[in-house]
């Protein structure tokens, strides 16, 4: 029977569309409805492993609506009254075709089947109006619609969901004519729904397509960091990506985009992706973007914002869509919430701007002073103190020594929850005014112990000096080996929750050591500290500095050395530096630790708000620090962003 095909369900699925069909009338049937059914059926570990996610309509009209749907009703008012149109725009439709390559219980399918049988609908009456017609033969056909899922399970409810897509708008085109109908049964033929690894197959074999053909892939494929990848899903990754330079740091999603650059490359073909922001982040953007941006645009973004669904035990999570096409002088958008923004390009940080990539740097560009790791002890934490080993040293040291040799030792953790280590820090010098202390004796010989041990050359060289720490030398240039006087560093935690609006930077007294989890700024002016805690350097942070898991990563190369700042007047300088010890103040009068005070107002789950006051003061610092930057306001963190990408276009222009 020429037009229809044989179905075949499993056991598994024939029986549950059987016992759901008893319960459900089809024709109501929400594709979320359905999806949420696959999910309560599918295994909470095949959900998280294969990535199938249960799309609500209104986010997927994100996916939809700006790649061909708003184009598509663009056009149909154009047509209104004139048949030649109306008939060509059919004609359009009819050949357009449609591929999810992760495509899970095909929502985004079913839903782009609808929508388009509904624009049909519309151009049957407006043709009606013209030449009285009441022939209504739908020329969209589940043939022009393809899949590819790795789950036989949910490639057998993606197929049923189509037919129960296809038979609701038959219901619907009789409801709006009366007379019309076309059968449901026997089923009609539904393009490739392929059962496979969609990185494994050839996408060009399921959905062959000429340079001139319109079709479209989208869809919501598996994001998966590269931290979460299992041993199949990293040789997924060298089978595809295996070719570009540090492809290991990419999240899993990055093989679809890569595979479908290839498809649309040079030719009519364009997709959207839904994806977790972080290929938009931090060293992803370097390795992924060049290689894909040489080929294709970016034709439109939605930027960060929630993405959830109305299946059991949902989980919305932070994610972006992004749209790609072939270059050509069509207008692109950045959507951001309720706003679009007609721009000229969009970067591959998803701002307004050129394609630039930002990449690590050594040294600052942007003349501020060196950021570097603290130090390092590698001593297996044995001169490192406890509060008890630290008091029992205290007792036994020489007055003139004690203060030099047993400092305060902070890092990320201690700083951001207020609590305080100790250390043993010496010279040569030092160690041997105190060998003769059996405490002191001990710790250095279980340092030396522990670095002789070690598999690492540069360790067990480093057990010819066990007093010293192995990573120091910064610290000394700055502040030589003496006790130094009253000067400050700054220390920036290497790892923070994102869930802060800021990240709780500070400075401590030139007697502290600063440990290798914090970056430090030594000997460092106080308006400097300032300038990072702005939300001008948030912004570069969010979108340049990448994550560890969901947590802000601070790099001194791809953030501090790369963050673009503006000539500031000593007047500038003075007025931050103003406000930035009002913070210092507001930190101390208020007590409690950082993590108190900066709470996690940002988290989707029990928010925690930040201190008032504190919060006040760094709005206030915000606005002078914008005002380096800009004589006017800012609209919001996008354009802030683009700025400052701008801005570093520039910087490294002149640099070159």
């Amino acid at each position: 029977m020429s037009g229809y095909a044989l179905v075949v369900f499993s056991k598994k699925s024939r029986n549950l569309v059987i016992e759901a069909g008893e319960l459900i009338g089809w024709d109501k049937v929400n594709p979320d409805i359905l999806g949420s059914m696959l999910q309560a059926v599918a295994s909470e570990d095949k959900r998280s492993h294969l990535g199938m996610h249960y799309t609500s309509v209104p986010n997927i009209m994100k996916v939809i609506n700006p790649l061909f749907l708003d184009d598509l009703h663009e056009e149909f008012e154009k047509a209104k009254g004139n048949e030649t149109k109306l008939n060509n725009l059919l004609e359009r439709m009819r050949k357009m075709k449609f591929m999810d390559p992760a495509c899970g219980s095909g929502n985004f399918l079913i839903i782009t089947y609808k929508e388009l049988r509904r624009l049909e609908m519309d151009i049957f009456e407006e043709l009606g109006k013209i030449n009285n017609s009441t022939m209504y033969v739908p020329t969209i056909d589940l043939g022009q619609f393809y899949g590819i899922e790795l789950e036989d399970f949910a490639v057998d409810v993606t197929r049923l969901s189509l037919y129960i897509a296809d038979h609701q708008m038959n219901l619907e085109l009789k409801r709006r004519y009366g007379d019309y109908l076309r059968e449901t049964l026997p089923l009609h033929k539904v393009g490739d729904i392929r059962c496979g690894n969609a990185l494994r197959l050839d996408w060009n074999e399921i959905l062959p397509h000429e340079n001139d053909d319109e079709v479209y892939l989208f869809g919501n494929p598996p994001y998966l960091g590269s931290r979460e990848q299992n041993k199949d899903q990293k040789m997924d990754m060298e089978h595809v990506l295996g070719s570009i330079k540090g492809f290991k740091n990419l999240d899993y999603i990055s093989n679809w985009f890569y595979l479908a650059t290839k498809y649309i490359y040079k030719s009519n073909a364009e997709f959207v992706f839904v994806t977790t922001n972080s290929i938009c982040q931090g060293v992803q953007v370097g390795i992924l973007w060049p290689k894909l941006l040489d080929k294709i645009e970016i034709s439109f973004a939605h930027t960060s914002f929630k993405w959830e669904n109305n299946a059991k035990n949902n989980a919305g999570v932070t994610v972006v869509i992004i749209g790609c096409r072939n270059f050509n002088t069509s207008e692109k958008h950045l959507f951001m919430g309720n706003i679009v923004q007609k721009v000229q390009n969009i970067s591959p940080y998803l701002a307004e701007g050129d394609n630039r990539v930002i990449f690590s740097t050594n040294s600052p560009l942007n003349r501020l002073p060196k950021m570097v790791f603290g130090s390092m002890p590698r001593d297996g934490g044995n001169l490192i103190l406890s509060e008890k080993e630290y008091l029992l040293l205290q007792k036994e040291l020489p007055d003139n020594i004690r203060n030099k040799v047993l400092r305060k030792y902070i890092g990320s953790t201690e700083f951001i929850n207020g609590t305080i280590r100790y250390c043993i820090w010496m010279n040569e010098r030092d160690y041997v005014k105190l060998i003769d202390n059996q405490e002191i004796k001990k710790h250095i010989q279980d340092v030396k112990n522990f670095r002789m041990s070690s598999s690492a050359k540069s360790t067990v060289q480093a057990a010819k000096t066990p007093w010293a720490f192995v990573q120091k030398g910064e610290y000394v240039k700055s502040f030589g080996d003496k006790l130094p006087s009253n000067r400050l560093s700054i220390i920036v935690p290497r790892v923070s929750s994102e869930n802060r609006m800021y990240v709780p930077m500070g400075v401590v007294d030139a007697s502290t050591i600063i440990s290798d989890s914090a970056m430090a700024i030594y000997d460092a002016p106080l308006w400097l500290l300032g300038l990072l805690e702005s939300r001008m350097h948030m912004v570069w942070l969010r979108n340049v500095g990448g994550k560890l898991k969901t947590d802000y990563r601070y790099s001194a190369g791809l953030v501090y050395n790369t963050f673009p700042v503006p000539e500031l007047s000593t007047r500038r300088k003075n007025e931050i530096e103003e406000l930035i010890g009002n913070i210092l103040d507001i930190r101390e009068e208020e007590g409690g630790t950082l993590a108190e005070l900066y709470g996690s107002p940002l988290a989707a789950k029990n928010p925690k708000p930040m201190n008032s006051r504190l919060l006040e003061a760094h709005k206030e610092l915000d606005k002078v620090v914008d005002r380096a930057y800009k004589s006017t306001d800012f609209k919001d963190d996008n354009e802030r962003l683009a700025l400052l990408l701008n801005m570093y276009s520039e910087m490294v222009n002149k640099k070159g």
